[in-house]
């Protein structure tokens, strides 16, 4: 019996780090028309369920009256559901839906329509901000290796955490990258997140990572910036430290949130220069203060340089 249940656990160790093919979602954005109307459009896609969620806005209205999609990548065929928050009714109402031929791995073209049988329909035309023909998120494989970690601490959490060890990147079913710096990096899925991070036009990638025994900020990524003249991914140190950072494809600009659970907030707004992020803007509320402040700063001889402080309320 000894002897059966150390061959169970060998076998068991064996599985835990067998490669797995990680899940692969693609952030592209896009931008044109709908009729005579500008629009910017973010989706995510889902390349092993061709699920698709995202949101748009036009620009007329600013980027603070986004618009939820849901839908399906299929033979080519994106359609997409729109809905809108009612403030009147308490809930989300369809608003319209998109039925849109994704042409060339660049062009969504196709039509707009409001719900109802003879509803007047919209010319779509859109094309990704993103360099989709030289980085065909379809080509690309990722293969984690992991193993599952013990946490005696976190007994009700222990068992979906696992030990990062291995991340390889297949093009084509030929591997082309592998990296094995992870210590003490924790996942619970296999996950993988392509995303032009740096706004150049070449799909990056990130690895969402999870802190055992935070009730708060129990989440970042590890980041993976594509340098082309090097035709590889290096791991960002940068990115990295800053933890959860938010891109905006439209302004070119990343942003990081704080907030202590006690009405202390803040956004930091950054750009890319030579390869580096710079804080060009921050915002901040405190608590028991009417005021929101902003900090404004301008990007010189490699550094970040205070120009102005306000208040506004």
């Amino acid at each position: 019996m000894k002897k059966i249940l150390i061959i169970l656990l060998s076998a068991l160790s064996f599985f835990e780090v067998k490669a797995q093919e990680a899940k692969v979602t693609s952030i592209i954005n896009f931008t044109g028309t709908v009729g005579n109307y500008p629009i910017e459009m973010k989706l995510e896609l889902d390349q092993q369920t061709d699920s698709v969620a995202g949101e748009y806005y036009y620009t007329k209205n600013s980027s603070l009256q986004k618009i939820l999609l849901e839908g399906i990548l299929e033979d080519g065929t994106l359609t997409l559901q729109e809905e809108v928050y009612n403030d009147k009714k308490g809930h989300y109402e369809k608003t319209g839906s998109f039925r849109l031929n994704y042409v060339d791995q660049i062009y969504l073209n196709g039509n707009w329509q409001k719900p109802g049988e003879n509803a007047k329909e919209l010319t779509v035309k859109l094309t990704a901000r993103e360099n989709l023909k030289t980085f065909s998120p379809s080509s690309y494989v990722f293969q984690y290796t992991r193993n599952r970690v013990k946490l005696d601490y976190l007994p009700a959490d222990a068992q979906y955490y696992f030990n990062l060890l291995s991340l390889k990147v297949f093009v084509n079913k030929s591997m082309r990258w592998a990296f094995v710096d992870f210590d003490d990096v924790y996942t619970k899925e296999a996950e993988i997140i392509l995303q032009d991070l740096n706004f150049d036009g070449y799909l990056d990638f990130k690895v969402p990572i999870y802190y055992p025994g935070l009730a708060k900020g129990d989440y970042a990524y590890r980041y993976f910036i594509y340098h082309p003249a090097k035709r590889g991914f290096i791991q960002n140190k940068q990115l990295n430290d800053m933890g959860v950072v938010f891109f905006d494809a439209v302004k070119k600009e990343a942003q990081t949130v704080d907030a202590d659970g006690s009405g202390n907030e803040g956004t930091q707004y950054f750009k890319w220069q030579n390869g580096k992020l710079f804080i060009v803007k921050e915002e901040r509320v405190y608590e028991d203060d009417p005021y929101m402040h902003y900090t404004y700063y301008k990007i010189e001889n490699g550094k970040s340089v205070l120009i102005k402080t306000e208040k506004k309320k």
